[in-house]
């Protein structure tokens, strides 16, 4: 029997004694064999292998005896001190003071002893405890409920052959209830009865282990679920980022611009206003949308297009001093890679972010060219450039240091990487998308 760990079920924490019932149970029974094998040649006196066969039987059902009071009981004081007590006082009656002169009484007498202190109490707390657990392990489904139904009606009946019927003895109730007048009664022997319900009751817990699988598969389902929540949880973060808090970023440039024009061009400062006030609009219209999940699919080649023209365009409004060429043509198996076009689209507002507010450049230029197997983005700048210590610290990202992060995070759901090319002749970003990889990986 096999203890699965880790598992948060009470009932695993107690199998182990039903294993150690199994195991010792199983060695006692060979004392039955061997014991009169060694009687009958002669070689040396039996009372060794009698005493080892005794121990080990009252070692099986003090397992099973603990098992059963464990499951009725949290106190350690009781699962634990009760049966040695009892196997104890069995000991110092039963083995250590002995009659040689009437062994095979001493050796029965003991053997019956065992079974009514230990046997019996031990297999009938086991099958009502097994009964017990039926509320906390049915919630896996009926097969465990029924498992657990039969394991604990036969360890009840074993219970009672094992413990009740037990060898001729002088006292009561032995006189009575034996393994001859079972054979009398039934015409076979108990020994092969209790044999059945013993390779029943193995079958059952056997069954009832599924149950350590299923929470398993549960426990790997809820972590699969987790990662799924904070992986979305993520991209929500990423999307907001560089979405809507670039755009509230550049209608806050905007209105500092205005601020500058306001007392020399009034006119040119109430458009700048005006500007600001329809792309905070646009963006609460967006974060609508997105809240609703309302979005489109993007699966339109012209409208993808034209969204990453406006994007451009925004980000020229917002730095009259900076011009922006661009050349887009998006491949259309990009384009109908789920989520590929957000990702693409937030990183282009960020490289053209950081580009205009920290490179000090005139020009920037934005490729995004695609053919049947690879699609390249690059945006470059003719600004001052920068090391790849800087790059790697992110401390060129305007938006307290998320924005090369992020799009490393956005570069990976891509299954690529940012790489930079920086001298004194400005900065370019390349990302290079290779379809069959991203469309494995999506799979």
């Amino acid at each position: 029997m096999q203890i699965i760990q880790p598992s948060k079920l009470p009932f695993a924490k107690t199998l182990w004694l039903l294993a150690g019932f199994a195991l010792t149970h199983a060695i006692s029974e060979w004392g039955y064999l061997f014991v009169p094998l060694q009687s009958a040649a002669h070689v040396f006196t039996p009372i060794f292998l009698m005493t080892v066969h005794l121990s080990f039987l009252a070692l099986s059902f003090t397992f099973l005896l603990t098992f059963g009071l464990v499951q009725h009981s949290s106190r350690k004081g009781i699962y634990f001190l009760l049966p040695v007590l009892i196997v104890l006082i069995w000991y110092i009656n039963f083995i250590v003071v002995f009659d040689k002169e009437e062994l095979s009484r001493w050796y029965i007498k003991s053997e019956i002893w065992s079974r009514y202190l230990l046997g019996f109490p031990g297999a009938l707390l086991s099958g009502l405890g097994l009964w017990r657990l039926r509320p906390e392990l049915s919630v896996w489904g009926p097969k465990i409920d029924k498992y657990l139904k039969d394991a604990s009606v036969t360890i009840l009946i074993y219970g009672v052959l094992s413990g009740l019927v037990v060898p001729s003895g002088d006292f009561f109730p032995n006189t009575i209830i034996n393994n001859k007048t079972f054979f009398d009664l039934f015409h076979v022997p108990v020994q092969l009865v209790r044999a059945v319900l013993s390779i029943l009751l193995s079958w059952y817990v056997f069954r009832l282990l599924s149950v350590f699988r299923l929470e398993s598969r549960t426990n790997l389902e809820r972590i699969d679920r987790l990662e799924s929540i904070i992986s979305e949880r993520q991209r929500i973060a990423n999307d907001i980022h560089d979405g809507a808090i670039q755009s509230i970023y550049g209608a806050g440039m905007l209105l500092d611009r205005a601020s500058e024009l306001i007392d020399s061009d009034h006119n040119r400062s109430k458009k700048v206003i005006d500007q600001v006030i329809f792309r905070l609009n646009e963006t609460i219209d967006s974060l609508r949308l997105y809240i609703l999940d309302l979005k489109s699919g993007d699966i339109n080649q012209q409208e993808v297009h034209q969204r990453f023209k406006q994007a451009i365009k925004q980000y020229s409004e917002v730095f009259p001093n900076i011009t922006i060429y661009d050349r887009i043509n998006l491949p259309i198996w990009f384009i109908l890679i789920p989520g590929a076009v957000d990702h693409t689209y937030f990183i282009l507002q960020e490289a053209i972010a950081n580009a205009a507010q920290h490179a000090n450049c005139s020009k920037i230029n934005v490729t995004m060219i695609g053919n049947e197997e690879t699609f390249v983005i690059e945006i470059g700048d003719n600004g001052l450039g920068f090391s790849q210590e800087i790059i790697r610290d992110d401390s060129v990202s305007g938006l307290h240091g998320h924005g090369i992060r992020s799009m490393e995070q956005r570069a990976r759901q891509l299954s690529t990487k940012l790489q930079f090319k920086s001298d004194q002749a400005g900065t370019t970003l390349i990302i290079q998308i290779e379809r069959r990889r991203l469309q494995l990986e999506k799979v």
